[in-house]
């Protein structure tokens, strides 16, 4: 294999990586935010069955905590996903450019 094969190769393997990553990552940040969706509901719904029972106050915290938590994870997720998506990037940026500093080094060599 000759190297602009090798280069050309290289590169679309980098970028099939990075397309893949970035997907499976927003296929996750998607599976959270559903989770998220789905342990909001289940709150909502334990909370109306327990609302007669409960004070006034206890109802009020009850429903800060939802909201708190709520936010937390969202924010979590969004902060995860981010995380992840920059290490593809730096990674996949690395990547390309020891690739070009081999193809470049070769043929200085030659």
């Amino acid at each position: 294999m000759d190297r602009q094969a090798l280069g050309s190769t290289a590169r679309q393997w980098i970028a099939g990586f990075d397309s893949n990553a970035h997907r499976a990552i927003g296929a996750w940040r998607e599976g959270g935010d559903r989770l998220g969706g789905f342990a909001r509901d289940r709150w909502d719904t334990a909370f109306a069955q327990a609302k007669p029972k409960l004070s006034p106050e206890t109802r009020r915290n009850a429903s800060h905590a939802r909201d708190v938590v709520s936010g937390l994870y969202a924010k979590g997720i969004v902060l995860a996903a981010g995380g992840a998506e920059t290490a593809v990037d730096t990674l996949v940026d690395a990547a390309r450019a020891a690739v070009d500093r081999a193809l470049a080094a070769r043929q200085a060599g030659h």
